[in-house]
């Protein structure tokens, strides 16, 4: 009977689970979110043209002129949303940590530089066309600083995205040495460590093995090793004195080991 029950809470659970663990947006919640992102912007700006009665002011311009810069965002949120889509949600980078984060970066920057393009050299033009020199009407409700808007800036929009997009693809070069040379000089830590760590053991097997009487100097040493690392903690937090708390403890910790092996 309870063998049923479990069964069927598993025939239950299972395919939520299975959806949990396959769905993209679960998979990769973050990209998912910067798509989303983008294509609810053009939602904002409709809920706040709404708000402040643009669309009711009865000026043809004006209301001709929200129009285009909403269809202009929805392109480029859909667009970056699409790109999204295809260089990071779509494609599975496996469980490797590093090859995911270049891929979100180089992402984040074409999207960006993409969007940055489109919106302000798309909306700019309309903005021109539509409403001349009352465009503070618009702009006034956006969030950012925004410049004067003239030929030039929208000029200045496709070239600001294009940097962003180079600015990234050098971030990436730049990055691969540099994650070459950390990941060297963890390893070249990590032998240190496991050296010091040996050369401590065979002195205290030595000493250990020699006579008695240094094994209470040891003991003594370690237990003092472990006290003047918790008083530096208390009076100076940081890297070092956590270092030095982990590597008394270890030591104490490797006596007390070789203590209860040698009584059993």
């Amino acid at each position: 009977m309870a063998d049923g029950q479990e069964k069927k809470g598993e025939g239950l659970v299972k395919p939520y689970l299975g959806f949990l663990d396959t769905h993209v947006l679960f998979k990769k919640p973050v990209s998912c979110l910067f798509a989303i992102v983008h294509v609810l912007v053009p939602v904002y700006f409709l809920f706040m043209f709404i708000q402040y009665g643009l669309f009711s002011s009865g000026e043809g311009g004006l209301i001709a002129a929200c129009l285009f810069l909403l269809a202009v965002l929805a392109f480029a949120g859909l667009f970056c949303a699409l790109i999204w889509w295809h260089r990071r949600i779509n494609r599975d980078e496996g469980p490797k940590p590093y090859n995911n984060f270049r891929r979100f970066i180089q992402t984040l920057g074409e999207s960006l530089g993409t969007y940055v393009a489109i919106v302000v050299f798309g909306g700019v033009i309309f903005l021109m066309i539509f409403l001349h020199d009352t465009y503070y009407i618009v702009t006034g409700m956006i969030p950012i600083p925004v410049p004067p808007i003239n030929l030039a800036t929208a000029v200045y929009g496709p070239i600001i995205g294009i940097i962003i997009i180079i600015a990234t693809k050098i971030l990436l070069f730049l990055l691969d040495p540099l994650i070459w040379l950390v990941k060297q000089i963890w390893k070249l830590f990590v032998r240190f460590v496991l050296y010091v760590y040996r050369l401590l053991t065979s002195c205290a097997v030595t000493v250990e093995k020699s006579t008695p009487f240094w094994i209470g100097i040891t003991w003594l040493l370690a237990i003092a090793a472990v006290i003047f690392s918790i008083i530096l903690c208390f009076k100076q937090s940081g890297l070092f004195s956590s270092l030095a708390l982990a590597f008394s403890l270890g030591f104490l910790g490797y006596y007390l080991f070789k203590r209860k092996h040698y009584d059993s």
